[in-house]
């Protein structure tokens, strides 16, 4: 069997998206022929809370090492917070051991966090081992410069500056480039046309949705803290990071509602739209980032929001709990929205709205899983569109489950994201 280190800075017992992206990859590698080593990071070295229960979705098989790094404490006193910097040293000496002791056959990272990255370049240049980088979101954007002043975060120039200087040493001899949108990959080779990468040379592999979690959770019901089921309102929930991005879509939806309390206020004074987890900050940093939409356009009592992120397993059983769901996209064109294959799996009504060139189109409409409306540049959203579909939601019966259709589902599950990596994995050796 084939050996591949999968460096991951987050990792389980985390409940953040990079750590659920790598544990979905490990956990139904070694079925192709792959045995998954995880470099991570000591718990206790993380910032935002995590979740021990994680811990028990990991295959007994699986070998994680797990690295100390330098307190978030003493490098925020420099600007340096990031969790991939923090741990890079201690990283390194675990990934050189590794190598100089066992037959290893490539290094798998994924990223965000992004610094990780260099150490591909480094262990290609000292081991000659290749390496393929995974992007969730690419490293060098330009949305904070594209964006009012005061929406953007703090030192975020500083950032930005690493992130150019940075990116192109560390990808520069990747062997493959992955993605969870071929959209990013395409963003990637538009921004260093000088090197060799081909189209062939990427691959576009979304999350995927993982079936065994929600087996776990219907085992081990979790408690949901946003809302009682039973109290007589219609709970719907959006669930994940919220930013500018997501600004017009969701004043449609709350303007969508605001026309609904107009003409049918008996009906729509049932709904009850909850925000979960809208930032990454810290508990204690975390500030409404909906709210004020909402008071802007009058529905605040209408609208709940939760900051801080939940959870991962309380995140699924709020998704169980739901009456129905909100898909909320953007208009960047790369964004792939990794919650909609646990809203999927969820089997609760979801409507999803995203841009007509967002593969989680192409997703709904083969799955036949929810009700979606588009939107581009040329067909801006409807409220009068959005009004009917969410109508149609509202006088869904709650015991409602969407007719999705399961076969088609199974080429969008991790094991099935899995396979197409181990494809990847397999064409980088073959070509060493």
């Amino acid at each position: 069997m084939k050996r591949v280190v999968i460096i991951a800075p987050d990792f389980a017992p985390s409940s953040m998206p990079p750590s659920l992206r790598v544990r979905f990859f490990a956990s139904h590698l070694t079925e192709f022929g792959w045995e998954p080593i995880i470099i991570s990071t000591k718990p206790e070295f993380y910032e935002n809370a995590f979740d021990p229960e994680n811990e028990k979705l990991l295959s007994p098989a699986l070998q994680v090492i797990r690295t100390p790094a330098f307190s978030a404490a003493l490098t925020r006193r420099f600007g340096l917070g990031d969790l991939s910097l923090r741990s890079l040293w201690f990283h390194w000496k675990a990934l050189a051991k590794l190598c100089h002791e066992q037959k290893v056959d490539l290094i798998f990272i994924s990223v965000p966090p992004y610094y990780s990255m260099l150490l591909g370049r480094l262990a290609y240049m000292c081991f000659r081992i290749p390496y393929v980088v995974d992007y969730i979101d690419p490293w060098v954007s330009d949305f904070y410069r594209l964006i009012p002043k005061s929406q953007r975060p703090s030192k975020w120039w500083i950032a930005d500056r690493l992130s150019r200087l940075l990116e192109p040493i560390a990808v520069k001899q990747a062997a493959h480039l992955t993605a969870v949108s071929k959209a990013t990959t395409d963003m990637v080779r538009a921004s260093y046309p000088h090197f060799r990468f081909t189209e062939a040379m990427t691959t576009e592999i979304p999350y995927g949705g993982e079936i065994s979690d929600f087996e776990h959770l219907r085992k081990n019901p979790r408690k949901n803290s946003i809302f009682d089921r039973t109290d007589g309102f219609l709970h719907f929930c959006y669930i994940g990071t919220f930013n500018a991005r997501y600004f017009d879509t969701t004043r449609a939806v709350f303007n969508a509602v605001k026309l609904g309390l107009e003409r049918q206020p008996d009906l729509f004074n049932r709904i009850r739209l909850h925000f979960v987890g809208t930032t990454y900050a810290p508990e204690a940093q975390a500030q409404p980032q909906v709210l004020p939409l909402a008071h802007e356009i009058g529905i605040e009592t209408l609208v709940d929001e939760h900051p801080a992120r939940v959870a991962y397993l309380e995140s699924l059983q709020i998704l169980l709990d739901s009456h129905a769901l909100l898909a909320l996209g953007s208009d960047t064109l790369h964004y792939s929205a990794s919650k909609i294959f646990p809203y999927i799996l969820s089997q609760r009504p979801f409507l999803a709205i995203f841009h007509t060139l967002s593969n989680v189109i192409d997703t709904v409409t083969q799955t036949n899983s929810g009700s979606l409306v588009s939107f581009d540049a040329n067909h801006p959203l409807d409220i009068e569109q959005l009004y009917r579909a969410l109508t149609n939601m509202l006088e869904l019966p709650t015991t409602y489950i969407p007719t999705t259709n399961w076969d088609v589902f199974q080429q969008y599950t991790a094991r099935a994201m899995a396979e197409r990596l181990a494809k990847v994995l397999d064409q980088v050796v073959a070509h060493e």
